[in-house]
């Protein structure tokens, strides 16, 4: 998310003409620009199921760079901390990264304007003199010791990066349907503000369950929430977006686990692991999700995927590639979980969040949200919310990202 002042402020300022008057000129803004017509469209193309694989879970947590948690793993090799270091501190003298000695640290500024600086085009040299101090805070398997011994039989993606150079919502509305539609800011939210596909319209136009499990049901009328799924149109008040916590482990005893599961812990209560939380709390909150599963019939036929929406102004060392005028962002955590995952393997191919969303299409056989989805081919709305266009009515074109060859599915992460 946007840092906790800047979202704050933002409320605040909403508050005094209503937040509804905002939000409507967003929406009502966002499907201008070329757009396709649906009836120049192909048909979805559906394809066989050809993995063992009944159940794809996906947890979101908030806000941790890989270097910030796997820098100086002893296991990340080539793909942690690099000897020698360090940062500028824009005064001629240089910084290194330090063990943080806390596990609730504050907030620092991860928005699309501070995000860019941090990665000074393809630098990566700009975090200290950015945010300053806290930025280059890592942590140890000392403070992290479930997420550190998930290697033994799991796969870490080293080269797996958030969708954009920017805060929360933007990369989750890439998880959700594979581009930002041009928006760069956490300042578009409510129920129903936008309407274009997205993977839940996959899944049930193929007839696969779905469920998304709250781990604590936020504010989403205040921009609280990281369930953006309630955002769009179709799905703002279906019952399977506010599914809880109790529904999920109840959904595991029973054998009723859903086909495809995601899973949102609460920014509001501090579950997610994004400053100022705990980040013992997150880690628990993951090991009684997990446990719970591999404790379960649904095991067998599994995958638990388990990453960050995206950096939070913390370090890393790696420049992400730039697929398009909005990303990607800096590298983040990702862990590949599941009885056919490739134990205790670092899996250097290149994945997004829209990996996840090309995982799920090859699992079920879906289509591409490329191939339904036209909207942005050609340009995205321009606007305040979108700084990729630089003030102008029209911003770079941002199509679904799983149309592109270049992002990999995830499937290297597995031994069928």
């Amino acid at each position: 998310m946007s840092d906790l002042i800047g979202r704050r402020a933002f409320l605040k300022g909403a508050g005094a003409i209503g937040l509804a008057g905002l939000v409507a000129p967003l929406a009502a803004c966002l499907p201008a620009g070329p757009t396709a017509s649906p009836a120049v469209s192909p048909p979805p193309t559906f394809r066989p199921r050809t993995t063992p694989i009944k159940h794809v879970i996906v947890d979101v947590q908030e806000n941790r760079s890989f270097d910030h948690y796997y820098g100086y793993a002893p296991f990340a090799g080539k793909y942690g901390i690099p000897a020698g270091f360090k940062q500028p501190d824009g005064s001629g003298a240089f910084v290194k990264p330090y063990h943080f000695e806390s596990l609730t640290t504050a907030d620092i500024s991860h928005t699309w304007a501070d995000i860019h600086r941090e990665f000074d085009k393809g630098s990566m040299d700009g975090f200290f003199t950015t945010d300053g101090r806290n930025a280059l805070g890592y942590y140890t398997a000392a403070d992290l010791p479930f997420y550190y011994g998930l290697f033994e039989s799991s796969t870490l993606c080293v080269n797996y990066f958030c969708s954009m150079l920017g805060p929360t919502y933007p990369n989750r509305f890439y998880l959700a349907g594979g581009t930002c539609g041009g928006i760069t800011t956490n300042s578009v939210f409510g129920y129903g503000v936008l309407d274009y596909p997205i993977i839940l319209d996959l899944l049930e136009g193929a007839g696969v369950s779905w469920k998304v499990y709250n781990i604590g049901l936020d504010d989403v009328t205040n921009g609280e929430s990281d369930n953006v799924f309630a955002f769009w149109k179709r799905w703002a008040h279906d019952p399977r977006t506010v599914a809880v916590q109790d529904d999920y482990l109840q959904d595991l005893r029973a054998g009723t686990l859903p086909e495809v599961s995601f899973i949102i812990p609460s920014f509001s209560e501090q579950r997610d692991e994004h400053p100022p939380a705990d980040i013992a709390v997150g880690m628990n909150l993951q090991k009684q999700l997990i446990t719970a599963l591999q404790q379960s019939s649904a095991w067998a036929t599994s995958v638990y995927i388990h990453t960050y929406d995206e950096a939070g102004g913390f370090f890393d060392h790696v420049p992400p590639p730039q697929l398009d005028a909005f990303g990607l962002g800096v590298r983040v955590p990702t862990w590949i979980i599941s009885p056919f995952a490739r134990p205790s393997h670092l899996e250097p191919a290149l994945y997004e969040h829209v990996s996840i969303l090309k995982f799920i299409e090859t699992v079920f056989g879906l289509p591409t949200l490329a191939s339904v989805n036209h909207r942005f081919d050609s340009s995205t709305p321009g606007g305040s919310n979108n700084e990729a266009s630089n003030g102008q009515a029209n911003g770079p074109p941002a199509p679904p990202r799983d149309g592109l060859a270049t992002i990999g599915n995830l499937m290297e992460c597995f031994s069928f």
